[in-house]
């Protein structure tokens, strides 16, 4: 606490911006590396949850991508800057985007590596939610 005019006031305190980069080594994605921030809020969470659950795939993939994604170094085919955002997410390969949101979900989750097999459901956010909720 810190004193001002004898009455003691309680200092601030900052939430930490908890990021995590994620890469594939020793995968078709080796070398690709995607910073994405941890530490969302949980209304955040519940929307990119419902979003997952729900039929509207590309608008969970835009959410992720506004949300979560900060930052990557994916190019396409020409050599040409995927823009990490939403369209950019729309943008990537599915097995990629699979990848991503499991590799994100497990690191908010905290499960530690090593990582297992990626899932061919489409629906990795929301299962995985799921798997939390149980934990």
């Amino acid at each position: 606490m810190v004193a001002v005019n004898g009455a003691k006031v309680r200092k601030g305190f900052r939430l930490p911006e908890r990021t995590a980069l994620i890469n594939f080594e020793g995968t078709d994605y080796d070398g690709a590396e995607i910073r994405v921030r941890l530490s969302v809020t949980f209304a955040q969470f519940i929307a990119l949850r419902e979003s997952a659950q729900g039929e509207d795939q590309e608008g969970m993939a835009r959410l992720f991508g506004e949300t979560v994604l900060m930052d990557w170094n994916l190019e396409d085919a020409d050599g040409k800057s995927i823009p990490s955002d939403g369209d950019g997410m729309l943008a990537i390969p599915l097995e990629l985007t699979n990848l991503v949101v499991q590799h994100w979900v497990e690191e908010v989750a905290g499960v530690p590596s090593p990582l297992p097999e990626p899932s061919g459901d489409i629906n990795t956010l929301a299962a995985a939610s799921t798997a939390m909720e149980t934990g």
